[in-house]
């Protein structure tokens, strides 16, 4: 959830202030900035995870700055585990990512070119299919 949060240092502050003496947090955040899409052509898939990360998601970098805002809240990191989800079926993708939904939004918001944007989506259903995301989960304690 802090990547959609406002102000996510504060919320890892409160996680820090609640959790008891000698208590493990253990926090866990995706960063669209790993995203990967085979897609077509490069500029497109390249216009297409920059709308992601620079439009979409609030805190896109998350899972990379997680550590750092759980070490100011006070807490000890000690360990961060990065976790990547692969897909290589699109309708399982497009159904966790919504590649789909998120592409119309960036054509119509003029990021993807209408003709590139068609290409692009019919490569997602052509097999094979690859994509990927890496969530970095940090265990850390008080």
């Amino acid at each position: 959830m802090l990547q959609h949060v406002a102000d996510p240092g504060r919320a890892v502050d409160e996680v820090a202030r609640v959790l008891r003496p000698g208590g493990r947090a253990v926090l866990a955040e995706p960063d669209w900035g790993t995203l990967a899409v085979d897609g077509p052509d490069r500029a497109t898939t390249h216009a297409y995870q920059a709308y992601v990360v620079e439009e979409v998601v609030r805190n896109a970098w998350m899972g990379r700055r997680l550590p750092a805002l759980v070490e100011r809240s006070g807490l000890s990191v000690g360990r961060v585990v990065p976790v990547t989800a692969v897909f290589q079926d699109a309708r399982e993708a497009d159904a966790v990512l919504g590649l789909g939904r998120v592409a119309r939004r960036a054509r119509d918001a003029g990021h993807l070119d209408p003709d590139a944007y068609e290409r692009w989506v019919a490569h997602l259903t052509a097999a094979p299919f690859f994509a990927s995301v890496t969530l970095f989960v940090v265990v850390a304690d008080r």
